[in-house]
C-alpha cells in the first residue's frame, strides 16, 4: 500500500487542518481515495494486459467511475450484497476483492475467484457478498432483488445493492424488479451509473423521457448525485442503507 499512500499525499495535504465532514471523517476520506486509486491503477494494468493480448476475452474498464463504487460500498457491511455489471472490476474491488485473485481470474488462472472460468465479466465472491458480475445488460436486477427478499425473510439485516448502467433502463426486467421491491418493501438499492453512453451510443438516442422519473413511478425514492465524488455517494447511500 506504500505506493497508494504516496499517491494519496496530495489529498492529505489538501484536507490537513480542514474541518471534517459531519458524515465522513478524515480517515474515511483517505481510505476512499486509496480505494479509488487502487481501482484506477488496477484498470490501467488490465488495459495493458488486454492490449498486449495477454488477457483472454474482453476488458470493459471502470476508469472514471471509481467514486461511485467506493462511495456506495463504504456504507456497506462485509456481508451485505452487491450485484455488478459487465463493467464490474471496480465494484468487486470496492466490496473487498483482493488484487491477486482478481488478476488470476482475468487471466484464466485456477487461483482466480471463479477458478479462471468466469473471466472479466463474471467475477463473484461470496465471502464479500458479491453475487457476481453479469454480461447481460440489466441481468442482475432480479438477482439483487431476490437477495433482498431472502434478507427480509431471514431477518438478517443485510441490504442488496444493484449496480447497473443507464443502458439497462431499456430492459423490462429492471422495472419488474423495482415493482416487486416496492410492493414488498425490500432492502435493495438500485444504483444507476450513467456514463452517458450505451457502449457507443449516447443515452439520449435510446432512452426516452427523464431517467430520474423511472423509480418514482413505482414509489421508489430517487436521488441524483455527482458520481465523481465519493463523499456524495456515501452521503446518499448511508441513510438509504440504514433504513
Amino acid at each position: 500500500m506504500t505506493g497508494l499512500q504516496n499517491r494519496a499525499q496530495p489529498l492529505v495535504e489538501a484536507i490537513e487542518g480542514q474541518p471534517s465532514s459531519p458524515d465522513v471523517d478524515r480517515e474515511e476520506w483517505l481510505h476512499m481515495y486509496e480505494q479509488m486509486v487502487k481501482i484506477r491503477t488496477f484498470e490501467e494494468q488490465v488495459n495493458e494486459l488486454y492490449q498486449s493480448a495477454k488477457m483472454p476475452g474482453l476488458a470493459h474498464l471502470y476508469i472514471g467511475e471509481e467514486a461511485i463504487a467506493v462511495g456506495v460500498c463504504a456504507t456497506l457491511r462485509r456481508d451485505d450484497y452487491i450485484t455488478s455489471t459487465h463493467r464490474g472490476h471496480g465494484h468487486c474491488l470496492a466490496k473487498g476483492a483482493v488484487l491477486d485473485k482478481m488478476f488470476c481470474e482475468l487471466l484464466g488462472k485456477e487461483p482466480g475467484y471463479c477458478h479462471g472460468k468466469g473471466g472479466s465479466m463474471h467475477i463473484a465472491d461470496q465471502e464479500t457478498g458479491n453475487l457476481g458480475a453479469n454480461a447481460i445488460v440489466g441481468g442482475s436486477a432480479a438477482i439483487a432483488t431476490g437477495a433482498a427478499f431472502a434478507s427480509q425473510r431471514l431477518g438478517n439485516g443485510r441490504v442488496a445493492i444493484c449496480f447497473f448502467g443507464e443502458g439497462a433502463l431499456g430492459q423490462g426486467l429492471l422495472y419488474e424488479s423495482m415493482n416487486l421491491a416496492q410492493l414488498w418493501k425490500l432492502p435493495v438499492v438500485y444504483v444507476c451509473e450513467n456514463n452517458l453512453y450505451n457502449e457507443y451510443t449516447h443515452y439520449s438516442e435510446t432512452t426516452a423521457g427523464d431517467i430520474e422519473s423511472r423509480g418514482p413511478a413505482f414509489g421508489v425514492i430517487c436521488v441524483r448525485w455527482l458520481g465523481k465524488r465519493s463523499p456524495e455517494s456515501t452521503g446518499f447511500s448511508r441513510p438509504v442503507c440504514a433504513t
